[in-house]
């Protein structure tokens, strides 16, 4: 499996390098304080969910599906490889994040505690996002499932603006977060990667359905 997940990070690397030299980019917006360091992290796990379907699309070109699933390994496990690739990635983001989250708290004295409950949602995001797509990668192909990707990551968003403007969801409630404590409203937030977590274990079963019963 190790072999695996090198050969997504091999594939990608050419992509990896140029998003790293955007989160440097953004680093130093975020250091100036040019962008928000909410819109920098969100956007940044949105352009690391489209890795995978990209990992996907390469697979597919280079006919590599149907010879990872002959392996001795198993289908299991070459699934698992791709999921322990998100795993990873997700990892990255979030070590950036914190990173970002102490030098923007000690040079700029920004409020930490917005800052680690963004990083706790975005995670939450670059999780679910993937544990929706995967499956549908292995069930449809990468470029069949692309506009799905689409659907999840827009729909939701224009949804949620149509509701706010039309005032049906109500944002005072969020001011009663203010009487709690610090670690009460993150300890609380830990709660939502966690679900990301477990929706990613799921989704790696149907994943395995999927493949166990398609032809190669």
């Amino acid at each position: 499996m190790t072999g695996l997940m090198t050969k997504d990070f091999l594939v990608m690397r050419n992509g990896l390098k140029s998003y790293l030299l955007i989160m440097v980019l953004y680093a130093v917006m975020a250091w100036l304080d040019i962008l928000n360091f909410g819109f920098i992290i969100t956007f940044i796990q949105v352009m690391l969910m489209v890795l995978p379907i990209t990992a996907f699309s390469y697979d597919e070109l280079a006919k590599w599906d149907r010879y990872a699933m002959s392996l001795p390994l198993g289908r299991g496990k070459v699934v698992g490889a791709r999921y322990l690739f998100v795993l990873a990635l997700t990892l990255c983001t979030t070590a950036l994040g914190l990173g970002g989250t102490a030098m923007l708290t000690l040079v700029h004295k920004a409020d930490a505690v917005e800052m680690l409950l963004t990083l706790e949602v975005s995670t939450t995001i670059g999780l679910l996002v993937p544990a929706i797509m995967l499956p549908l990668c292995y069930k449809l192909g990468a470029e069949r499932a692309r506009p799905y990707l689409y659907a999840i990551i827009f729909i939701p968003t224009i949804a949620f603006v149509l509701l706010a403007k039309a005032e049906i969801i109500d944002f005072s409630s969020l001011s009663r977060l203010e009487a709690l404590s610090p670690s009460a409203i993150l300890g609380g937030g830990v709660l939502l990667p966690a679900a990301g977590l477990a929706a990613l274990a799921v989704s790696y079963l149907i994943s395995c359905r999927v493949t166990a019963g398609k032809e190669y």
